[in-house]
């Protein structure tokens, strides 16, 4: 019987969520974007924070033209989210569809 090959794990969900300081609509944002990950990838997400009055190069550099908003890096295709992400946003959908095609 032939040796079963180790399974090859998944990279992690990739994600940068820029905010503009930290306003009752930032925080509640970043909430929502960390229940989500925990609900759909729990362990296996890199969540990246910028607030672009710290740090408006790194603003300037992903062409960010609103704030908040939520870059999802991998897995491919690179997709943005704008605006407010409330609890039972696309983001949510998104990660729902990802986990069901088992790239998650």
């Amino acid at each position: 019987m032939a040796p079963k090959k180790p399974r090859r794990r998944k990279k992690n969900l990739d994600l940068r969520l820029f905010v503009a300081g930290s306003s009752i609509r930032s925080l509640r944002t970043i909430d929502s974007v960390k229940q989500a990950c925990e609900k759909h990838a729990p362990g296996h997400y890199d969540l990246t924070i910028v607030d672009i009055y710290v740090q408006p190069e790194a603003a300037i550099r992903a062409h960010i033209v609103a704030a908040p908003t939520l870059i999802r890096r991998f897995p491919k295709p690179l997709r943005m989210f704008v605006g407010e992400i409330s609890r039972a946003s696309d983001l949510d959908s998104d990660l729902s569809r990802l986990r069901a095609v088992g790239q998650l």
